[in-house]
């Protein structure tokens, strides 16, 4: 009977042992989830304007060159002054209308009169209009000498030949700078910033030394450099005050954007989980902080994160450090700092 009551009691100490030792066990069970951290997602042109330092330029900077070749004979003008349109800059002694003086004459006796008598004949309707402008190119290409020509008000920019140099037909004698075509900014911009600009996009120039004016976006580059893989951008200054070609000016573009990329969704690049060419998951965490798993698409990564195109709405929270410790519909604690 003394036996049978020990053992009764070694079975009830055992019990209340089991019990105390699933209590912690039911403790732990019903903890709070993993620590995370989280970001609200917002658009891409959140991240602000588009900066970008460029070399200010004319919109239209041609080189001037002869259509034949020879010697250069006169250069009337240099870097730096100022022309107007059908100033003579420079001439030149040709040599393709051969080397002996008689037999020059000659030929360009032989194409005036081949001009005239086009020009009686198409006067009286017998030739064509291309037959008389290829009497009239002979006859220039017969005479001795070339005039090289101003093609509209500006500036000379840069002048690349001497008095006496040989040139072949089509070598630059000078660099032009066409006044009337106005002033602009040629900006390198990463493929990211790219996209989000348009024609017509307002933008602040400024350049060391004078206050910021107004421009526009009149063109975005539609092929990227093969080597930076930059694409330019230029953005009209019309209200430059003597600003000279080759200066390094920077600028602010505020960009409006308006295709699916330029309205993405800036994400963390931690967020994306199972990455696979477009598509993702992400953990969204709601009010009550669950995180739920959301499939979304993407249209690459940029220096700000990953683009968000499909999937998410703006302001909602995506886990960005830690996500990869939580599971679907599990309530997560979130750091103090995010």
């Amino acid at each position: 009977m003394q036996k049978a009551r020990v053992f009764q009691a070694v079975l009830a100490a055992a019990a209340l042992a089991a019990c105390g030792a699933g209590e912690p066990a039911a403790d732990q069970s019903s903890g709070e989830g993993p620590l995370v951290e989280v970001v609200a997602v917002e658009p891409l042109a959140a991240a602000g304007v588009v900066r970008a330092s460029g070399i200010i330029g004319y919109k239209r900077e041609p080189q001037l060159a002869f259509t034949a070749p020879g010697v250069v004979a006169t250069i009337s003008v240099d870097a730096g002054d100022t022309v107007r349109r059908g100033q003579a800059l420079a001439t030149l002694r040709r040599t393709s209308v051969g080397s002996n003086a008689d037999e020059a004459a000659l030929a360009r006796a032989n194409a005036e009169r081949d001009l005239a008598r086009t020009q009686e004949l198409y006067e009286r309707g017998f030739v064509s209009e291309a037959r008389l402008e290829d009497a009239r190119l002979a006859v220039e290409r017969a005479r001795d000498s070339s005039v090289l020509t101003a093609p509209a008000n500006g500036v000379i920019l840069r002048r690349t030949a001497e008095v006496s140099q040989t040139l072949n037909a089509g070598a630059p004698v000078f660099i032009f700078g066409d006044v009337g075509s106005g002033v602009v900014v040629r900006a390198p911009v990463p493929s990211s910033a790219a996209a989000r600009l348009r024609v017509g996009d307002a933008a602040q120039i400024s350049i060391a030394g004078d206050a910021p004016i107004a421009g526009r976006v009149s063109r975005v580059g539609a092929k990227g450099n093969d080597a930076t893989g930059a694409f330019e951008v230029e953005i009209e200054a019309p209200g430059a005050r003597d600003w000279r070609s080759g200066v390094v000016a920077q600028v602010e573009i505020a960009a409006r954007g308006g295709d699916a990329q330029s309205s993405a969704l800036v994400a963390p690049t931690l967020a994306l989980l199972d990455a696979r060419a477009d598509q993702g998951i992400v953990f969204v965490v709601d009010s009550n902080n669950v995180a739920r798993r959301r499939s979304v698409r993407t249209a690459g990564v940029t220096q700000d994160g990953v683009l968000i195109v499909e999937g998410l709405a703006s302001g909602e929270r995506v886990v960005s450090a830690g996500a990869a410790y939580v599971r679907d519909g599990e309530t997560v604690r979130i750091a103090a700092d995010s």
